[in-house]
């Protein structure tokens, strides 16, 4: 559940656009490609995260965690109980007991002295949390924002949301001001475990989304709408999914058995047990031949087939092929 939570968080903060890798599995061991498929990183670790522009990526070796370079130098030894990627130059970092914080050199620049963190630092403030109260500290380590909320949340912008012990959910300052969430006003800032879905609506006929000008692009005749992703969203009716685009034009009738957002151009979806690509014409680009297939990154997508995994470009050829065992997790970032 820990590496779950850390690949949504890294995904979501990370934009990684130089030394592209790719994680790899063989023989049960992790390491990376690069986009010609060679092996850059020998796979060699337990399990594998790739960090911001893959300056340090997270490794673990017999339960213990620590940091490699893009070429797969040791940078910080796995010596750590529990470790989260690195965000704004430090890393929360657990000694079995407590959270901590080091460097990229490995150096403990804040003590062990917090009983958990939920990501680390974002826009120069970490959360934290001792015993059952938390609040927020700086990168000296003092405590700005009072141990006081029952959970505090990353500050994706210049506020963030907190929850109390009597159960509110407010917003809050880097000032420690608090104040009570608007949805209409903070519908499209950037909030943790808020604003999960903006612009979605429902009615007595089903649920539909308006634009950031509020003009409904999708109808409310649907059982699912998808976030807006590439300029387009994706629908559910009668467990058959499809695709508006942002102008609110019906591209994709709904008749496929799965879809993912858009990127980069193109959707993987699923029909009858395989999976393709359509683009935003809603022209099938790909055939539904592979096993699994997921989203295009950096002009490459993972697919599975015949049990082993690879990649394809956008013609649907292999630009690597299937011979590393399932990874699903794995991009090019």
């Amino acid at each position: 559940m820990k590496h779950l939570l850390i690949i949504i968080l890294t995904l979501f903060f990370t934009a990684c656009k130089t030394t592209q890798l790719a994680i790899i599995k063989q023989n049960g061991k992790f390491g990376c490609i690069d986009k010609k498929g060679n092996l850059v990183i020998k796979p060699e670790w337990d399990w594998m995260l790739q960090g911001d522009k893959n300056k340090q990526i997270l490794v673990e070796k017999d339960s213990l965690f620590g940091f490699v370079d893009n070429h797969g130098n040791v940078l910080i030894e796995p010596k750590y109980k529990s470790a989260m990627v690195f965000y704004d130059g430090f890393a929360s970092v657990s000694n079995g007991n407590k959270f901590g914080f080091i460097n990229i050199k490995g150096d403990t620049v804040i003590p062990f002295v917090f009983d958990d963190v939920f990501l680390g630092f974002s826009n120069g403030l970490s959360d934290v949390r001792v015993n059952d109260s938390c609040g927020y500290i700086d990168k000296s380590g003092k405590v700005v924002i009072p141990l006081i909320y029952k959970t505090s949340y990353p500050f994706l912008s210049d506020v963030a949301s907190v929850e109390t012990f009597d159960g509110q959910t407010l917003l809050i300052d880097k000032k420690g001001n608090t104040f009570a969430y608007n949805k209409d006003r903070y519908k499209y800032k950037r909030l943790w475990a808020l604003n999960s879905y903006p612009g979605s609506f429902t009615t007595q006929t089903g649920q539909g989304r308006i634009n950031k000008a509020g003009d409904t692009i999708v109808p409310p005749i649907y059982d699912v709408t998808g976030n807006l992703s590439d300029h387009m969203y994706i629908v559910e009716l009668k467990g058959k999914w499809g695709a508006y685009n942002d102008k609110g034009k019906l591209i994709v009738e709904p008749k496929f058995d799965e879809i993912w957002h858009y990127n980069e151009g193109y959707a993987n979806f699923k029909l009858n047990g395989k999976w393709g690509y359509v683009d935003k014409k809603g022209r099938i680009v790909i055939e539904p031949t592979f096993d699994y297939a997921s989203q295009f990154e950096n002009g490459l997508a993972y697919v599975e087939f015949n049990g082993k995994s690879g990649f394809v470009d956008k013609k649907g050829k292999f630009a690597i092929k299937p011979e590393f065992e399932i990874n699903k997790d794995s991009e090019f970032q």
